[in-house]
């Protein structure tokens, strides 16, 4: 019996063939599990077959046709584009039926799935996970609520979990940019770190991601560095298309709350959910919240407390030559009240002097000498890049 209902699938597209590829086999993988609709693909740009044929097509077969865009979240391909296209389209049918379901978005399976991912790298225990860190990236949109959206997914994935710390990173568009993040996690030493691409396909951006991790894991080679790999066909996946597909049928379209952990249950997160669990929790919420107040400080912050070694060993090989060094180049780029260096006694590394820890960073720096002044205030005070040439990689 033919489907009543058409979906068109529609993909970003790429110029890259086997990411186009990738997308046809997951729709085709899909549409198995969907014999009741008429299933077919489309991109948005950069490949074939356009979104407008497309449409074109089924239009003179179906009169009942849902556009599902296939995105990690809404952004300005949905908000702008696809209207444009279907205005267009709906004058030369105007007897037609044409919905726009919501992308993937902001969901429990999603958040399951990316869990997925990293378990496949790295067992979830609470003592495992205490030493690892975890950045997961995403290309980045020029439309804010898309980012937005990917912090969220990103902290409810950080809820359900014990690592050292999870940091949201994009490889593209917008800010912080995947090499600013490896330099802030390898500043937080992490015994393993693990970088979790949220991308549903392959590609030259994955490829991007791969090069900087292996770089990276060579600059750092004392914390073990790993590459999950993306998300891709996945049952969770399918699960979620389903549901929005099936909520633009319907008519009904799920609340922005429909991740609220009182509502749905997310991984790791099950002690919070119940009515009067909620209630009881937002009432002690309120009173802590009420208890506190906030602290104003009277001086001026400092980015960075800088101890140089004086004792007897490293002031033989100039750490008091390297201290001035260090303090009239700060005084030059006009900082110098931003950052203060200290002359420290022995910190307990004799013999691989001069030293120089950098707080709250927790850095130290082993066999520092008077050359190497400017690259430590000009990439590790200024810029916040380790040095990682002189890290003392046993204090890591």
């Amino acid at each position: 019996m033919k489907p009543k209902i058409a979906v068109l699938v529609l993909g970003h597209g790429s110029r890259e063939e086997n990411s186009n590829l990738e997308f046809v086999s997951l729709v085709e993988a899909y549409s198995l599990t969907r014999p009741d609709l008429k299933i077919s693909h489309a991109y948005v740009e950069l490949a074939k077959p356009d979104i407008e044929t497309a449409l074109r097509d089924l239009g003179e077969e179906y009169s009942n046709i849902i556009i599902f865009p296939l995105f990690l979240y809404t952004s300005g391909h949905i908000k702008n584009d696809i209207p444009i296209v279907l205005d267009k389209i709906k004058s030369e049918f105007p007897g037609h039926i044409f919905k726009i379901a919501n992308s993937l978005g902001i969901h429990s399976k999603m958040v399951s799935l990316l869990r997925k991912r990293a378990e496949e790298c790295i067992p979830l225990s609470q003592e495992q996970s205490s030493k690892t860190g975890v950045i997961i990236v995403n290309r980045g949109s020029s439309d804010p609520d898309a980012n937005g959206d990917f912090y969220k997914t990103v902290r409810l994935f950080q809820e359900g979990n014990y690592f050292s710390f999870v940091l949201p990173s994009f490889i593209g568009i917008t800010s912080p940019l995947l090499p600013e993040t490896l330099e802030m996690a390898s500043k937080l030493r992490p015994e393993k770190l693990l970088v979790v691409p949220y991308f549903l396909f392959g590609g030259k951006l994955i490829q991007k991601i791969s090069s900087l991790v292996q770089n990276f894991s060579e600059k750092f080679p004392w914390i073990k560095t790993e590459l999950s790999s993306y998300l891709g066909p996945d049952p969770e996946l399918f699960s979620v298309m389903d549901e929005r597909i099936q909520d633009c049928i319907s008519g009904k379209f799920s609340l922005p709350c429909d991740t609220c952990e009182y509502r749905a249950q997310l991984p790791g997160l099950s002690k919070k959910v119940g009515g009067l669990k909620a209630l009881l929790w937002s009432i002690r919420h309120l009173e802590t919240h009420n208890q506190a107040a906030p602290h104003l400080f009277p001086h001026r912050n400092l980015q960075k407390h800088i101890f140089v070694c004086e004792n007897i060993d490293c002031a033989s090989k100039g750490s008091s030559a390297l201290v001035a060094r260090m303090r009239s180049i700060l005084k030059s780029n006009d900082r110098h009240l931003d950052f203060k260096i200290s002359r420290s006694s022995c910190m307990g590394r004799c013999g691989e002097g001069p030293v120089v820890v950098v707080y709250p960073d927790g850095v130290w720096y082993q066999k520092v000498s008077v050359e190497d002044a400017e690259d430590l205030v000009s990439e590790h005070l200024l810029q916040d890049r380790l040095v990682s040439r002189l890290v003392d990689n046993i204090m890591q």
